[in-house]
């Protein structure tokens, strides 16, 4: 699972997750708004997260162009 932050209005950016290629990403703001609030409560929302990593390799979920 790789995660990102993408330039946001706020401070931290925006939270998506990765696909393993680089090329594909999928917005988990829905999850947590941010990297820094999924490692603050990151037993709780990993599992969530890595549902939503197997979601996008699975191209199951809405997705965008990473650059």
């Amino acid at each position: 699972m790789k995660l990102a932050s993408l330039k946001s209005t706020g401070r931290d950016g925006r939270l998506v997750v990765v696909s393993h290629d680089l090329a594909w990403c999928a917005d988990a703001r829905h999850i947590a708004p941010t990297l820094q609030a999924a490692l603050d409560d990151w037993t709780r929302i990993e599992p969530a997260l890595r549902t939503l990593a197997d979601e996008l390799e699975r191209e199951t979920i809405p997705r965008e162009r990473f650059h």
